[in-house]
């Protein structure tokens, strides 16, 4: 059977379609949701946008005064320089922010000491401030070290050492900000991520087993493809959320009370990522099937037997069920439902064999061998007792 590798992520647009689609997307979720419910959903990050807000102020009042600084705008943008997404992230931010200055202001210093200030000096602080920056390993978005040498050769090495004060302040506040007060937790937004990923793997593998049931053809059977190859590729968003959910409790006093649940959300966005490929494989076999490539039957072959589509509805069953089991502690009643789905596709497996032991053509019963075996894979992926992902469903007491 021919495999499938699936595609490369799609191009975005330009900076302007991303912003509009963004905005329509907000919209709508306000729309739908109602603005009460989108507000309790977007709480955390609200959370997060008053309390940089309120670090800002801080910053600027206590440079402006108590420090008696001359421009004091510059302490709160050390702040939102500081700032990230995860209270380990701030710190390693403000240490880069930190070293980029201090090797901005030794640097320019340093150059026009010895070839006074003119326009070599400018570019050779320019070319040294990016090389740094490598090999400082910053990120690359971070100019600090070339900005900060180009405010000393202008304004003269005095400014220096108070850009080096305004950001050790701005810095520190922005640490103890992200450290102190309603440290971000992730941990739950990940679980809520892969619970809708994990509906909408349902709701395809519902569609394949309803069309499976009518008159498929190839269009829908492309539909089917292209939709496990999206889900495919945001798979990647959601393996990043569970990393930024570990991210988010390391510096946490309480850590060891997340560990378990951190497990489960990294076993489960493995659990998903793995079956998605399985079903991608299932819906690459029918595309193929139906096109009636390498000696395939194409339409002739597209009655396929009634337990394949009651597979697929049980498989729907497993991933629903999956992902609600990833949201909050997880209920019984959905893990027993997942055990009963588990155990109808292995009946409906069975009844699947005898039906495929009748084929006759050769390429026909290699794509069935491999419906069957991505079809056994899903369920394994899956198995709460012998599976490979058993830390992936919450502990039931």
């Amino acid at each position: 059977m021919e495999t499938e590798t699936g595609r490369g992520r799609e191009v975005a647009g330009s900076p302007l379609e991303r912003i509009v689609s963004g905005g329509a997307a907000a919209l709508s979720r306000v729309r739908s949701m109602g603005f009460g419910r989108w507000l309790r959903m977007e709480r955390e990050a609200l959370a997060q946008t008053v309390k940089v807000t309120a670090a800002c102020a801080l910053a600027w009042w206590l440079a402006a005064y108590v420090l008696k600084v001359d421009l004091p705008v510059l302490v709160p943008i050390g702040v939102l320089l500081t700032v990230s997404a995860t209270a380990y992230s701030t710190l390693v931010r403000g240490g880069q922010q930190i070293l980029a200055v201090v090797a901005g202001v030794g640097a320019a210093t340093v150059l026009i000491w010895l070839i006074g200030a003119n326009v070599v000096t400018l570019a050779v602080l320019v070319v040294a401030g990016l090389v740094l920056t490598r090999l400082l390993n910053l990120p690359a978005q971070n100019v600090q070290i070339p900005i900060t040498a180009l405010l000393v050769f202008a304004l003269g090495s005095t400014y220096g050492f108070a850009r080096l004060a305004d950001v050790l302040l701005g810095a520190a506040i922005g640490i103890a900000a992200n450290l102190l007060v309603l440290p971000p937790r992730y941990v739950d937004k990940a679980g809520k991520e892969l619970c809708g990923l994990s509906a909408e793997l349902a709701d395809l593998a519902e569609d394949m087993s309803r069309g499976l049931r009518g008159d498929w053809d190839r269009d829908m059977a492309g539909d089917w493809l292209e939709r496990a190859r999206g889900l495919s590729t945001r798979l990647e968003d959601t393996e990043e959320a569970a990393e930024q959910a570990a991210e988010s409790v390391r510096l946490s006093l309480r850590r060891r009370r997340y560990d378990r649940r951190l497990r489960q959300v990294a076993e489960a966005a493995t659990a998903l990522d793995h079956a998605c490929h399985q079903l991608r494989g299932i819906a690459r076999g029918l595309v193929d099937l139906i096109a009636g490539v390498r000696g395939l039957p194409g339409e002739r072959g597209a009655d396929l037997p009634e337990p394949l589509a009651d597979e697929l509805a049980a498989l729907s069953r497993v991933f629903r069920d999956f992902g609600m089991l990833q949201v909050g502690r997880g209920r019984r009643e959905d893990l027993e439902d997942l055990c009963a789905a588990l155990d109808d596709g292995a009946h409906q497996q069975q009844r699947l064999v005898m039906a495929f032991h009748q084929t006759r053509n050769t390429e026909l019963r290699s794509l069935q061998g491999a419906l069957l075996e991505d079809c056994a894979r899903i369920r394994h992926e899956f198995d709460p007792d012998s599976g490979p992902h058993t830390s992936a469903f919450p502990r039931q007491d």
